[in-house]
């Protein structure tokens, strides 16, 4: 028998109010799900230049820091940890990135000896210690040696069919819904289109599967154990595989999105040797996303056994969601992961397209303030994997494991791929299981770090009644802080951003007198062990081939010649402050004396770059920008100024500066700043450096900092000694790599291609915009 239940009453456990006297039992669940998502999570994304390499390059990067939980960027992630395995999980080479305003870049280089095969890359933040799931982004990469052989895994043998029950519970007695899987040895999706059912040797159906190996069907369990199997064929070898077994006692849950009226068809169904033990015992139906949460109360009533309840749209959460199924003792009986679509990609249009100076200009066209990243590689390439900025920010951050397949068709918004998608959501496992929910809720262990923290000892005895400061000074990074002695004479500082072998020089005053300094120095957050390191388990696949050398592989120059290369060009004038932290979103110039003559005041040249600026002697130095973009309604928006990579405060300081003191300017008019200040736009000033003598007769301890923040590097390409053509360069060369590229107030945005390669390309560009939409999107051109 079946009932339905036309009108259905969700309770927001947010609010927890009591139901049907279940009161405690709904407090307990809404506790249990408010406390274990308290803490903020991170997510990261990593867009790679490419996926496959060839030793003597770099893998290139970009990253990108989100929010899955409110679907924006996460603004304030500053201190991440990437690391380089190989496939014995030796770790290879790992860095510390900086990351600014939601997002980080850096580089890998490959050394010429490194031995063809698979490699990690994982991604983390000390907070993520916090949490019994791995938040982590882990990438796999291969790396070709030209000069070892490489086992050819085209002809993998092999074939594994699993089946997945709808919400976990296979029932007997029961028709239950199944999908079947079915995948290569590693766990790859083949060219395979359908899987036979059979059952006493004859075919009783056939089950499509989609472009990822995926198929649903309905099966009655009449026993436990069955002989019937499903039966694959590949490569004119037949694959079994048998049915599992069907579980006695249990409750299936199957979700039908859609059905009509912006609504969809939960139905939870027993059988009759389950029904005596849950008679009019509660069952509790929980839909969350994080701890967004809503909860439904049903009961098995009168022997009916299978009930079917409507689920209207404002009942589910945007992106994934997960319905668990909780019985009165607070146990978990099923679960099912579902995908509501919402608008939360945004496109990307090339506009024009000009040669220019040997590069190819283009002007595309996206939504205001987006932060992008764009690779260039030939049509035919064979670099790339399934990474997906989607996957990574829309599902894998709440899905325990997920294979090697191609995520980005399921989000094209057709009736198709949100079917196909679903197919794999059934065969997916939530990350947070409820029994850890329930029993160890993430504590905050682990610091939310935010630049790095040096910790001091004074080694000499110190004075009563005297006051006694540490100064720090590094010329290389303009630093100049003062921290005073507390207990055991430590000291601390503090969010420091400070690169990778920078010079630290500390002063010791007592009384503002500087005395001789005898102090040991740490830095306690530049190294970060991660509690879920990642351990690979690459499978050993049967193949039909032996070892064989890699063929259709582009020329490349030794390293030795491209570091001369390299020396050559570091002989012009270059900016020196380009690569600094945070600037390689900004545009940058040096100031020349036309200027100088031309703005005769650092606040004359940001008047011209087309900001309003306040300077009256009765008020406070004020710059506002001109665009009628603005976060905070009614409030004028206004930029973040640096002088010497210090924040200002205050903007008086900059009434006393004369252009012709300033050697570098650093201007981005139209990224957001997330605060509530209203900030749009930053400035970056550096001031002409004088010979540095303060110190030089002044007593110090010089500290040279170890393993700190990466330096980044600009964007340098492989030399191709056969230039970008040829076979080997279409299959595993890149034409180009640009980190980041900004669009202004209106959305537009411009990046260049050199004009090296002829022929038909794709550009793969990838970011968000300040409000969380996700830009995913593979663009054909031809060059």
């Amino acid at each position: 028998m079946k009932k339905r239940l036309t009108t259905i009453i969700f309770l927001c456990i947010l609010i927890a109010l009591p139901i049907y006297g279940q009161e405690n039992k709904v407090q307990e669940i809404s506790s249990i799900v408010k406390n274990y998502f308290s803490l903020e999570r991170e997510n990261i994304h990593v867009h790679f230049n490419k996926t496959t390499f060839i030793t003597n390059e770099s893998i290139w990067f970009k990253g990108y820091v989100y929010y899955s939980k409110k679907n924006t960027p996460f603004f304030t992630t500053t201190n991440i940890f990437a690391v380089l395995k190989n496939a014995e999980n030796k770790t290879l080479d790992s860095k510390l990135l900086y990351g600014s305003l939601g997002s980080f870049e850096g580089n890998f280089e490959l050394p010429p000896n490194m031995v063809s095969g698979t490699y990690y890359l994982q991604f983390y933040t000390n907070w993520m210690n916090n949490f019994k799931e791995d938040q982590s982004a882990i990438y796999k990469i291969e790396v070709i040696n030209p000069n070892t052989p490489g086992q050819s895994t085209t002809n993998d043998a092999g074939i594994e069919i699993t089946t997945y029950p709808e919400g976990g519970t296979f029932l007997k007695n029961k028709t239950n819904t199944l999908v079947v899987s079915v995948k290569g040895c590693k766990n790859q999706p083949l060219p395979v289109t359908e899987v036979n059912l059979y059952s006493h040797n004859e075919i009783i159906q056939t089950i499509p599967l989609d472009n990822n190996g995926y198929g649903k069907f309905e099966y009655y369990a009449v026993e436990e154990i069955t002989t019937d199997s499903l039966k694959v064929t590949f490569l004119n070898k037949t694959y079994k595989t048998a049915l599992p077994k069907a579980q006695k006692k249990g409750i299936t849950l199957k979700f039908t999105n859609k059905t009509g009226n912006d609504a969809s068809l939960l139905e939870l169904k027993t059988n009759k040797d389950t029904y005596p033990d849950i008679e009019n015992k509660p069952f509790y139906i929980l839909i969350h996303k994080d701890d967004n949460a809503f909860l439904l109360e049903t009961k098995f009533t009168d022997n009916v056994t299978d009930q079917e309840m409507l689920i209207t749209d404002n009942y589910l959460f945007d992106g994934l969601t997960t319905i668990r199924i909780i019985d009165s003792d607070l146990n978990e009986v099923a679960q099912r992961l579902i995908y509501k679509d919402f608008e939360n990609d945004i496109p990307v249009n090339i506009i024009e397209t000009i040669q220019e100076n040997g590069n190819i200009l283009f002007t595309a066209q996206t939504t205001a303030n987006t932060n992008l990243s764009i690779t260039v590689l030939p049509l035919q390439t064979k670099t790339l994997n399934n990474n997906s900025i989607l996957n990574d920010f829309l599902l894998a951050p709440y899905i325990k494991n997920h294979p090697d397949i191609n995520i980005s068709e399921y989000f094209n918004n057709s009736k198709e791929t949100n079917k196909n998608l679903d197919l794999y959501l059934i065969c997916s496992n939530s990350k947070y299981i409820w029994e850890t929910m329930k029993q160890n809720p993430p504590k905050e262990n682990y610091t939310f770090d935010m630049g790095l923290k040096i910790k001091g000892v004074i080694n000499q005895k110190l004075k009563r009644g005297k006051k006694y400061l540490v100064k720090v000074t590094s010329f290389g990074t303009i630093i100049d802080e003062e921290a005073e002695i507390v207990n055991n004479n430590e000291f601390y500082f503090d969010n420091l951003i400070l690169a990778d072998s920078c010079k630290l020089d500390f002063e010791l005053l007592e009384n503002d007198k500087n005395i001789t300094p005898k102090i040991y120095l740490r830095t306690l957050n530049n190294t970060s062990q991660y509690n879920h390191p990642f351990t690979p388990n690459e499978k050993r696949c049967i193949t039909d081939k032996v070892d064989e050398p890699f063929t259709d592989l582009p020329n490349i120059q030794e390293e030795a010649i491209r570091l001369k290369d390299v020396v050559i060009e570091e002989k012009r004038e270059k900016l020196k402050h380009a690569v600094a932290f945070g600037n390689g979103q900004l545009r940058g110039r040096k100031i020349t004396e036309a200027e100088s003559i031309g703005f005769p005041t650092v606040l004359d040249l940001i008047r011209y770059e087309g900001f309003e600026v306040r300077n009256r002697p009765d008020s406070a130095v004020a710059v506002y920008g001109r665009s009628k973009n603005t976060f905070v309604k009614g409030l004028k928006n206004s930029p973040d100024v640096f002088l010497d990579d210090y924040r200002l405060v205050k903007l008086d300081i900059l009434r006393d500066i004369l252009t012709s003191e300033i050697d570098e300017f650093y201007i981005n008019k139209h990224m957001s700043v997330p605060t509530l200040q209203n900030r749009i736009g930053i400035i970056k000033i550096y001031r002409k450096r004088k010979a540095f003598s303060a110190l030089k007769d002044k007593p110090v301890y010089n500290y040279v900092l170890e393993n700190g923040f990466e330096k980044i590097k600009p964007f340098t390409n492989t030399t191709y000694t056969n230039g970008y053509s040829g076979s080997g360069f279409n299959n595993y060369g890149l034409i180009h790599w640009i980190p980041t590229t900004v669009s202004d107030e209106n959305g537009k945005f411009s990046f260049s291609i050199p004009q090296a390669y002829k022929g038909e390309a794709k550009l793969i560009i990838e970011g968000f915009s300040p409000e969380g939409k996700i830009i995913s999107q593979v663009i054909t051109i031809n060059l």
